[in-house]
């Protein structure tokens, strides 16, 4: 191996013979003498029969965290804007056949989690560009855990766990708002029949297809009259949109509503009474029941980020499915990033052309470069077709969901940005500069500094040049066009609007005119300038402005605050930022007291890219929270203080912390709409790290969204013992009831399996896991037994021989594991 850089221990050589055969391996690992876990090694190693001069190639990669420009004896580390980092050697360094190469480098913030570790690696010839050698992700090498805190964590985890153990299983998930049942039970048998309204039936069609698919094996009959039926959906005078009774007694199952949307919720709660394993039954015994429901947000919402890593309409529907079922409606697509445009605009070729292309041959015009482990090989086709959308669409509508734009300005706009700067330049080429700057958003005597959130230089629009505002209402016209042909309407649309970088603008000479000209004497003034002039654009087109908090505010000097000028306007404001101890977390709180309609997307609870909890092999960030599900379902969202102080993960803030902070007045809570999680896609690169990062937290935001506070869902009365109680409940109905359902959708959902905690008591191994309905399997490994099939973990805990190391998971009823619990005696 050849070392460059710091020296390490000897282990490193080691790493080298264990690497997949494959031309070109990488390792990646926290250094070994570093102790403030922002110091790492990455290993290449040539397991070519070619010796690879390595000094003809500069060596890219990805890192979610960012990395300080480091100059070293033999390479310099280099940062290439956004999250692309460059390693060029500067003297030949020749890598024979098994040889190893040694790169140090150091971090801004520690990596604590499997997902932040760099990636997207490529070789590219500094003679030949176009050639690119791919590099598969490095092999992580996990931090190895002292034996006495990995045993404190299981133990922590087992007692925790232990706290929920209970019988008690929450009948309906989500919660209606009033339910009552008795012991009693109703025998739904093959052959039922059933009748439905024919008031309903027709606006029901589709989803009633959806569920005679589910239901085929049990081969219902279909009546014309409601008599006897064992099943009847009937329209009713008297009831909300949304609303609906059910019943199940001796007589059968009753759903009534008057309009379908009632009568479809109303389908999904019958569903939600049937057990796990109710295809493969002859029978479904379903107890008595009465039902009168009603949602308590109007907005109940899930917003999917498909610009930073694509998701096609495939995965959209399938997410449309679950969303549906638990009642969820209202999906927010993120199109737009620094990172991706993925939406088809049929007149602007250039925004999918360009901006859902990246490549490693970016620096040719051709697209933008490799973001969140993109890497060398350039996906085909990364965006939705205008086709595909409309599709979409008339997909979501037909189950009641109804899909949010994002088109994100002015900032995270990189995308569009560079896409239209290259239409500018073809058309300046073709010599047509008027039409070349119609679109044009960047100003190219900008002299403005700054860092974006994910670290980019150059992803802001420019208010002061008139191509922004042609661009932003061009967009809205040709989204408005596509739900029009779906013949759907479009109501709202957001701009995005978050995280402008501090300094944009300010170096820009087009903005200091613009400023001269309005007499602003900040360029902070500019940022109202511009959500007025975007707000005129989309009333006139019948829009509704939505957009992230910092819509409906504003900085007088000191930072962003609430902007009461703007509560008039009816823009509709998500906002996220309520980390706890970050100092805003009444902001939700405040927006809604101002009169602006909000709705809560609780970073701390809501998103859904945090990380679970503190081991290293779970993936996701943890800037605003670690969130397990207890933390997930902990939200109180008209009540945030309440029980804040069980679900701080952090430093403790002290009982006065919260004393200051504003409280949701009567008025406010009538502008706090709805709720949203959010899954931001930095880390999530696949289908199935998607699925694992939402499911099971989405059920606590099903919950949260629908259910009915609960009595003691404020700061005068919290109860946590009854808290506490509910989650016992609600875990018992997820676990054995509800995931195991995922399995019936198309496709199905790689969840997260639940992790074990262990506790030594009187010589033996106990085990449980987080949430139940999950078998628990074990493997010793020891010199006796080194490749002994799992067991199931014994009930009365295991006993181990002194030097036995055993290894502890859940699995599911496709054989997955869920993450490994190790212990040694």
């Amino acid at each position: 191996m050849k070392k460059i850089g710091l020296s390490i221990s000897a282990y490193l050589i080691a790493l080298s013979l264990g690497y997949a055969q494959q031309p070109y391996s990488l390792s990646w690992r926290v250094s070994p003498q570093d102790t403030t876990g922002k110091q790492f090694d990455i290993v290449l190693k040539n397991n070519h029969s070619e010796t690879l001069d390595i000094s003809k190639y500069n060596l890219w990669f990805n890192s979610n965290y960012h990395i300080k420009e480091q100059q070293q004896p033999n390479y310099k580390i280099s940062d290439e804007n956004g999250n692309l980092y460059r390693v060029n050697f500067k003297e030949a360094i020749r890598l024979a056949k098994l040889d190893s190469i040694l790169l140090t480098y150091r971090t801004d913030f520690p990596i604590t989690h499997t997902s932040i570790a760099p990636n997207g690696f490529y070789l590219q010839s500094k003679e030949d560009p176009t050639s690119v050698i791919s590099l598969s992700n490095p092999q992580i090498i996990a931090p190895v855990l002292s034996t006495e805190k990995n045993v404190k964590m299981l133990a922590d985890l087992y007692d925790k766990n232990d706290l929920f153990r209970s019988d008690a299983i929450q009948p309906i998930l989500p919660t209606p708002k009033s339910i009552s049942t008795t012991a009693a039970q109703y025998q739904l048998q093959t052959g039922f029949t059933y009748y439905i309204d024919p008031a309903l039936a027709q606006e029901l069609s589709t989803v009633l297809h959806d569920i005679a698919k589910d239901l085929a094996k049990w081969k219902p009959k279909n009546k014309t009259q409601v008599d006897n039926a064992h099943l009847a959906i009937q329209q009713i005078d008297g009831l909300a949109e949304d609303a609906y009774l059910l019943s199940i007694d001796a007589k059968g199952v009753r759903l009534q509503a008057t309009h379908a949307k009632g009568a479809f919720y109303g389908i999904q709660s019958l569903l939600s009474l049937f057990p796990a394993n109710f295809q493969d039954s002859k029978t479904i015994s379903l107890p008595f029941v009465q039902v009168e429901d009603a949602p308590r947000y109007a907005y109940r919402g899930l917003m999917l980020d498909i610009s930073r890593n694509f998701k096609d309409l495939k995965t959209l529907k399938k997410y449309v499915d679950v969303m549906a079922r638990y009642k969820l409606n209202k999906l927010h697509l993120h199109f737009i990033d620094d990172e991706g445009w993925r939406l088809e605009i049929p007149s602007l070729p250039e925004l999918t052309a360009i901006g859902a292309n990246r490549t490693p041959h970016y620096a040719d015009g051709s697209g933008i470069q490799p973001s969140y482990g993109s890497g060398a090989n350039a996906k085909e086709k990364q965006y939705l077709s205008k086709e595909e959308f409309k599709e979409l669409l008339r997909y979501a509508n037909d189950r009641f969901v109804t899909i949010i734009p994002e088109v994100e300005t002015p900032g995270h706009a990189r995308a569009a940005v560079k896409a239209m700067e290259a239409r500018y330049h073809r058309l300046v080429k073709a010599g047509q500069k008027e039409e070349a700057e119609r679109f044009l958003m960047n100003d190219f005597q900008d002299t403005s500094t700054y860092y974006s959130a994910q670290y980019w230089q150059d992803n802001v629009m420019n208010p002061a040049l008139p191509g922004t505002y042609r661009f932003i209402a061009h967009i809205m016209d040709e989204i408005k066009g596509m739900y029009d042909e779906a013949g759907l309407p479009l109501k709202v649309i957001s701009i995005g609007g978050d995280e402008l970088p501090t300094g944009s603008w300010e170096g820009s000479p087009k903005v200091q005119a613009l400023m001269q000209e309005q007499g602003y004497a900040s360029v902070h003034e500019v940022w109202t300038y511009y959500i007025d002039r975007v707000h005129t654009i989309l009333k006139e087109k019948q829009l509704t402005m939505a957009g992230w908090e910092e819509v409906g505010m504003v900085n007088r000097g000191k930072g962003m605050e609430v902007n009461e000028k703007f509560a008039d306007r009816g823009f509709l404001l998500d906002v996220w930022n309520n980390t706890i101890g970050g100092g805003q977390e009444d902001l939700a709180y405040k927006l809604a007291n101002s009169g602006h309609n909000t709705v809560f997307v609780s970073a701390s609870n809501f998103y859904f890219d945090m990380a679970w909890d503190n081991r290293f092999e779970e993936p996701g960030l943890t800037w605003a929270s670690k969130t397990d599900l207890y933390h997930a379902y902990s939200l109180l969202p008209e009540s945030y203080f309440a029980n804040i102080q069980y679900t701080d993960r952090g430093k403790p803030l002290g009982e006065d912390y919260f004393k200051q902070k504003t409280r949701l007045t009567p008025q406010g809570a009538n502008h706090l709409i709805g709720l949203k999680g959010a899954l931001w896609a930095e880390t999530v690169l696949d289908n199935d790290a998607m699925d694992y990062m939402i499911f099971p937290r989405f059920f606590a935001l099903a919950e949260r969204a629908w259910a009915p506070a609960s009595e003691w869902e404020n700061e005068a009365n919290f109860d946590k013992e009854a808290f506490d109680k509910t989650y016992a409940a609600f875990i018992n109905k997820v676990g054995k009831v509800e995931l195991p359902k995922l399995h019936g959708f198309s496709g199905g959902f790689r969840y997260r399996l639940p992790a074990v905690g262990l506790k030594e008591n009187n010589g033996k191994l106990f085990a449980n896991v987080e949430y139940p309905g999950f078998a628990i399997q074990y493997t010793v490994s020891s010199s006796a037994d080194r490749n002994a099939p799992a067991k199931p973990f014994p009930a009365g805990g295991l006993s181990l021989k002194s030097g036995e190391k055993i290894d502890v998971f859940t699995t599911d009823i496709d054989g997955r594991k869920g993450r490994i619990s190790s212990y040694t005696k």
